[in-house]
C-alpha cells in the first residue's frame, strides 16, 4: 500500500498498513477534535504519529521500517528523559529561558529579513557605481595573495603522445589555438586558456610538482613547459601581480558588490523596521514608559 497523507485538520500522516496496524493498538488522545495515535510519553511530554513525518520511507520492508520506528522512538525518549534530568539540576534556568527566547526571536527575525531581501532587494548594481568606490578606495584593496593572467595546460603524458599539443601551444594563429581548445576540452586533466581573467596564482601554482614552480620563477620568466612521470605542462604567464600590489578592478569587483549589497540588505531590513514602528505608532499598539522613570546620575564629581 503507498504512503497516504490525511489532510484532516490533524494532519495525520499515515505510513502504510501495517505500520497503522502496529501503532492503532497503542494510546491515542486528542488533536482539534480528532484522535491521533501517541508512540511514546515522558512526564508530560507526547510523542505523535505526525511528529515522525519524513523518517519511514516507502521503499523500505516493513521489518527495516518498524526497526528505523523503534530507534527513532527510542531516541527521542532517552532525549527527553535527559533533558528532564537536566531542568532538575540546572539551577540557573532563568538565565536559559531568557537565552532560548532570544534566540528563538533572532531566529524569526532572520527567516522575516531573508523574506524582506528576497522580496525586495535590488541586487543590480551599475560598474560605474562599482569602478567610482574601487577608484575612492584602491588603498583598501591590496592583494594578499598574488594574481596572474595566463594559459596553462595539464595533460597526461599518455594522451598528449595521441595528440600532440606543443605546437599547437607555441603557434600564435587562431586557427591553431581553437583547435587546442578542442585537445583540452578532450582530453587534457585540466586547463585554462582564457588568458585576459586575473586568477589567483597560487591556485595555478598548486597543480604543479611540489617545489618546481614559484613565484620568485614567475616574476623572471614567462614560460614553463616541463613534465613528472605522468603529466605534462604547460604555463605561460601574460600579466603578473605580487603580493601588497593594488587588485584590479575585474579582481576587487566581487567583494566590492559584495559590500555594496550589504549595505542595501541593511537599509531595507532598517527601512522596513521604521515602516512597522511608523504604522503601529499610529494603531497604538506599543507603549514607551522610560519618561516616567526617575533616574539617580551615580557620577561622583
Amino acid at each position: 500500500m503507498t504512503l497516504v497523507k490525511n489532510t484532516s485538520s490533524c494532519g495525520i500522516l499515515m505510513f502504510s498498513y501495517f505500520l497503522i496496524l502496529v501503532i492503532g493498538i497503542g494510546s491515542t488522545v486528542a488533536c482539534k477534535n480528532k484522535k491521533e495515535p501517541i508512540l511514546a510519553k515522558v512526564y508530560d511530554d507526547h510523542l505523535y504519529l505526525s511528529d515522525t513525518k519524513g523518517i519511514i520511507s516507502k521503499d523500505l520492508s516493513k521489518e527495516d521500517s518498524i526497526s528505523l520506528l523503534n530507534l527513532f522512538v527510542e531516541n527521542w525518549v532517552r532525549e527527553k528523559l535527559f533533558e528532564n534530568e537536566a531542568k532538575k539540576r540546572i539551577s540557573d534556568k532563568e538565565k536559559i529561558e531568557k537565552q532560548v527566547k532570544a534566540y528563538r526571536a533572532s531566529l524569526i527575525n532572520y527567516a522575516y529579513e531573508s523574506l524582506i531581501i528576497k522580496e525586495q532587494l535590488d541586487s543590480i548594481l551599475d560598474d560605474e557605481l562599482l569602478e567610482d568606490f574601487y577608484n575612492k578606495n584602491k588603498s583598501s584593496f591590496k592583494l594578499d595573495v598574488p594574481l596572474m593572467k595566463c594559459r596553462f595546460i595539464k595533460i597526461s603524458k599518455t594522451k598528449q603522445k595521441v595528440t600532440p599539443i606543443k605546437a599547437l601551444w607555441q603557434s600564435t594563429l587562431t586557427e591553431d589555438r581553437e583547435q587546442l581548445i578542442k585537445v583540452c576540452v578532450s582530453n587534457a586533466q585540466l586547463f585554462m586558456l582564457e588568458d585576459t581573467i586575473w586568477n589567483n596564482a597560487n591556485e595555478i601554482l598548486y597543480q604543479f610538482p611540489k617545489n618546481k614552480i614559484s613565484s620568485a620563477d614567475i616574476a623572471n620568466k614567462k614560460e614553463f613547459i616541463f613534465e613528472d612521470d605522468n603529466y605534462s605542462y604547460y604555463l605561460k604567464v601574460i600579466k603578473w601581480l605580487p603580493v601588497g600590489e593594488t587588485a584590479p578592478f575585474q579582481y576587487a569587483k566581487k567583494k566590492i558588490s559584495d559590500i555594496f549589497l550589504i549595505q542595501r540588505k541593511k537599509e531595507l531590513v532598517e527601512k522596513t523596521k521604521d515602516k512597522i514602528f511608523e504604522k503601529e505608532s499610529r494603531r497604538h499598539n506599543f507603549s514607551i514608559y522610560t519618561n516616567r522613570l526617575k533616574v539617580k546620575s551615580e557620577n561622583k564629581e
